[in-house]
């Protein structure tokens, strides 16, 4: 995500963030995850790289995210997320050939869940949002920008939250 849409995202959510304590994702990690690997062992990383570096170009396409769900759902939520129509096909076929391009290597488990292109803005333990903080998430506008590029990046995490490092 371009550096001037983490921005206007940034600006949404702080207006949106005091409205409750939960562990929202902060400005520097907004991504869309099309898959994730887990811990895996130095040797299976350098295999994954070499693996991943065929399709980490290709033809450039819109991603325009205009909306909040939540992971089941909203009632109930574990993981809030903005999502969008424009780029989501092209997102899922690229998740598809990281699927498949990882696949080949015996150490890495398919993905047989249905991918679902978000970026996460939230994680919950449990309980449901307020009125307030629903009917604001609403009001979120279009963020868009030009997809060109895919990464591989590790997360650690920390008690701060999680750090991401690019490994490609």
């Amino acid at each position: 995500m371009p550096e001037e849409v983490s921005e206007e995202l940034e600006n949404f959510l702080s207006e949106v963030r005091p409205l409750a304590k939960i562990r929202w994702v902060k400005f520097g990690q907004f991504h869309i995850t099309l898959k994730f690997l887990g811990e895996l062992e130095p040797g299976v990383i350098a295999r994954v790289k070499d693996s991943l570096t065929s399709l980490k170009y290709f033809s450039p396409f819109k991603i325009n995210l205009s909306y909040i769900g939540a992971f089941p759902n909203l009632n109930s939520p574990r993981v809030i997320w903005l999502s969008g129509d424009e780029g989501a096909k092209e997102l899922a076929q690229l998740s598809k050939k990281v699927n498949e391009t990882l696949f080949k290597d015996e150490e890495l488990e398919k993905d047989t869940k249905k991918f679902k292109a978000h970026l996460t803005l939230a994680r919950l333990n449990g309980g449901s949002l307020s009125e307030e903080l629903v009917r604001k998430l609403g009001t979120v506008k279009n963020f868009s920008w030009q997809c060109d590029e895919l990464f591989l990046m590790r997360s650690e995490l920390t008690t701060k939250g999680p750090i991401y490092t690019e490994l490609l």
